[in-house]
């Protein structure tokens, strides 16, 4: 074995597996809140990352460079904010009390409008984000890491850290988790569950547009991609657990390098797209074996 390729492939994979766990921790987040798996958050990732593009370019293409980044980041905010008030007022609050089937059966919906709208609102090829995370490579011997991947690596692991911050210190994220263990016990000792679900939403739509941000940096800003990677962000959530934090974090970075690992060994072997394939079969094994993850819990209910 060729320990310096071994060990390429180990780091490429827990690079990628950042922005993963950046995704997986949108997901958890809105299980937390409101006990539904959000089937969407690769679209909303694509909303993101397409709208973030055009407000940068709104400003690029009218001469105002340095207000680019700046104009982005209001702009996606104020998107965030629209798309979390749309789906709290008109689709979540009258779930409130409803079977969980019923709200699973709203995010597929959901993501199906969103899609949508990507296609119709930025058709035609992929596009490119202007220059805006460094460029080239770090070489360690004969291992190679780009500038862009470490970059990106390290915003996903300070966002993951501010947020983990936020839900265990603040009322709000303390208010975020009462709120996952009964919606009309909340209500009921004074929690604005539909500011709950307002929040929650507000903070997954930042979270998937700054994934396919930095996606979008690092390679062509395509729908099929951005996609593909909020759909990798399933399995990452099962391994650690559908309500653990860590293990978004955990769950990420290992389905990040069981990608690599099985891209780099396997592909030459088989023809090509097994690493593309094997965290969709890490997560069908641990549908299996191990269905509450590995940081999971299982809940035992009373009747």
């Amino acid at each position: 074995m060729d320990i310096m390729f071994f060990l390429q492939l180990i780091l490429s994979g827990l690079l990628i597996g950042g922005i993963y766990a950046l995704l997986a921790l949108g997901i958890v987040l809105i299980v937390k809140a409101s006990g539904v798996f959000n089937f969407a958050q690769g679209d909303m990732t694509a909303l993101g990352a397409f709208a973030a593009w055009s407000m940068m370019m709104f400003f690029i293409e009218r001469g105002m460079d340095s207000l680019a980044i700046p104009g982005m980041i209001v702009g996606v905010i104020i998107l965030a904010l629209v798309v979390a008030f749309v789906i709290e007022r008109f689709a979540l609050k009258p779930l409130i009390g409803q079977p969980v089937i019923a709200a699973l059966m709203l995010t597929v919906s959901l993501g199906m409008v969103i899609s949508g709208i990507v296609s119709m609102a930025w058709p035609g090829p992929g596009r490119v984000f202007p220059p805006m995370i460094p460029t080239g490579a770090i070489k360690i011997g004969t291992i190679s890491l780009a500038s862009a991947s470490l970059f990106s690596f390290f915003i996903c692991m300070l966002i993951f850290g501010l947020f983990v911050l936020f839900f265990q210190k603040t009322k709000l994220g303390l208010a975020m988790r009462g709120t996952s263990e009964d919606q009309q016990l909340s209500q009921s000792v004074g929690i604005k569950v539909t500011v709950i679900f307002f929040a929650c939403w507000f903070i997954a739509m930042i979270l998937a547009t700054a994934s396919g941000v930095l996606v979008g940096s690092m390679q062509v800003l395509d729908r099929t991609t951005l996609a593909a990677f909020g759909a990798i962000a399933f399995p990452a959530v099962l391994l650690g657990g559908i309500e653990s934090i860590p293990g978004a974090l955990i769950g990420g970075l290992i389905i990040g390098v069981v990608e690599m690992l099985s891209g780099g060994y396997l592909d030459p072997y088989l023809g090509g797209g097994v690493g593309a394939i094997m965290p969709f079969i890490v997560m069908l094994i641990i549908l299996i074996f191990k269905p509450y993850g590995l940081f999971g819990y299982k809940r035992i209910e009373r009747v």
